[in-house]
């Protein structure tokens, strides 16, 4: 059998942003250290995503140690520090799910905002911003749409585009690691792995919504709805939409880096797919 291995890391700063390809990353107590650790949401605090405002996925937002640089093309840069944030918390909230995050100033607002030509403000997880894993409530979530972690693996998405008529980007399915070596799907069996030091329970499969249509680079979704339709032809739950990729929840904090082996410490058949054919 032939190994699996980690074969890239992925962060999204701002959620929705553009992703930043790692070679090594640190997973701490929220997840891939970074991620999704800023949020666009509209004056009232609701979350903004790329499903309804498909711009966001060409912001190329960078972080560094203490702050957060906001870029687009055509658009000058701003730099944000963390320490220069008032102590200004907002109720906010992702699929309904209610925090306070703390605002990141008049500036990140006028920007974000002429970015998006809408009203928005950004928000950051901040020191006090507390939001409990909807059924794993002892661990935390950053603005992640439910889970810390994304895993999803070549092999599946090979397999997808042998059978989808538009073409398919590992991007668009917004992982945070992507593994390699295994056969199409094998992660629908995983219940534990190790990638280094780190321990991960992969909690769920990942149920994909209209954001998978949107290719990179394009604020227009694919008008045939792909790859979601084939999706929806393969590889739909029992109940509920279509799969790809897995939830995973870190046991630990560590250093992971692409090349690692993935090593499958726990596994189960999973009935997850319903006969769709």
């Amino acid at each position: 059998m032939s190994q699996i291995h980690l074969h890239s890391i992925h962060q999204h700063p701002v959620k929705s942003c553009a992703p930043i390809e790692l070679s090594r990353g640190w997973i701490d107590d929220l997840g891939l250290s970074g991620d999704r650790r800023y949020m666009v949401t509209d004056e009232s605090g609701l979350f903004m995503t790329a499903r309804k405002y498909p711009k966001l996925t060409q912001l190329m937002a960078t972080p560094f140690d203490g702050g957060l640089i906001l870029a687009a093309n055509g658009t000058p840069t701003l730099t944000l520090h963390e320490a220069h944030y008032l102590d200004d918390y907002r109720e906010t909230e992702v699929w309904k799910q209610l925090m306070q995050a703390q605002y990141c100033g008049a500036d990140a607002q006028q920007w974000i905002s002429a970015f998006l030509e809408t009203p928005c403000q950004l928000l950051f997880f901040g020191e006090t911003t507390e939001r409990p894993i909807k059924d794993f409530t002892e661990q935390q979530v950053s603005f992640a749409d439910g889970y810390p972690l994304l895993l999803t693996s070549t092999a599946s998405l090979e397999w997808l585009q042998e059978r989808c008529p538009a073409p398919i980007a590992m991007q668009q399915f917004r992982p945070n690691l992507v593994v390699t070596g295994n056969a199409p799907f094998a992660e629908d069996n995983w219940q534990e792995i190790h990638i280094g030091e780190v321990r991960f329970t992969v909690h769920s499969p990942c149920e994909r919504c209209k954001l998978t249509t949107l290719p990179p680079g394009s604020t227009e979704f694919n008008p045939q709805q792909e790859p979601l339709r084939t999706m929806l032809k393969y590889r739909r739950a029992h109940k509920g939409g279509a799969l790809f990729g897995q939830n995973l929840i870190a046991q630990n904090t560590g250093i992971i880096e692409s090349g690692m082996e993935v090593k499958i410490i726990r596994q189960a058949p999973a009935d997850i797919i319903r006969d769709v054919e």
